[in-house]
């Protein structure tokens, strides 16, 4: 989900396959269907519109098939398609196995946590014409590489969270890894990032939630 300057909170329902809203005042409403496909990750685009993650239902969650459609959908709120981000420039390779978490970058680039695995997944990271420039598979890694979540700072770094080596990395703007921001002495199973101005809300899976003051 994402919250709007004037307080609504768009968010994917998956279960009933729409783009919903939740006003100030309390109201839901859906925006959008995205029937039939099943919306998982949501964020406004540099443009004002939606940058939305989908799938199939008929195939396997991480087994591909030639009728799978993974990919992320460029909208406008009215619901009108911009762009679908599923090949790559050869149109024949996939960019996706699931791609679940989107954000994107105000340099306009599009950053995808992509699940390969039930216990691995990476960050896609494409520009805005779709174009893949990165993949990163994490760095000096203990267990498997499991990052569920992604924020990008005003200088266009990006931070990922990593679930099972309990940790964060902070990334430059072209999926360099640059230092760990954050380890397993602060962290537990990160699970959830939000970032506004210096300030970083990180969510854990055992519900809970610290904050922190990131120091330039």
């Amino acid at each position: 989900m994402y919250l709007t300057d004037n307080g609504d909170v768009y968010f994917a329902d998956h279960i009933n396959f729409s783009i919903r809203c939740l006003s100030p005042s309390g109201s839901v409403f859906t925006v959008i269907s995205t029937d039939p496909l099943r919306p998982l990750g949501i964020c406004q685009s540099v443009d004002g519109g939606l940058l939305v993650t989908m799938r199939d239902i008929e195939s396997d969650l991480y087994k591909l098939e030639s009728h799978s459609r993974r990919l992320v959908r460029h909208i406008t709120v009215p619901g009108d398609v911009i762009h679908e981000y599923e090949y790559q420039e050869d149109c024949q390779t996939r960019l996706f196995t699931l791609p679940f978490i989107v954000t994107q970058n105000s340099n306009s680039d599009i950053c995808v946590v992509n699940f390969k695995s039930l216990n691995t997944s990476e960050l896609v990271l494409m520009s805005p014409s779709g174009r893949m420039k990165s993949v990163y598979r994490g760095q000096n890694l203990t267990e498997n590489f499991k990052p569920a979540d992604v924020v990008c700072d005003s200088l266009c770094n990006i931070l990922v969270t990593d679930l099972y080596n309990k940790q964060i990395h902070l990334l430059s703007l072209r999926g360099k890894f640059l230092k760990f921001l954050l380890t397993d002495n602060e962290l537990n199973h990160p699970v959830r990032l939000s970032l506004y101005k210096s300030t970083l809300w990180v969510g854990y899976g055992e519900g809970l939630v610290k904050v922190f003051e990131l120091r330039s």
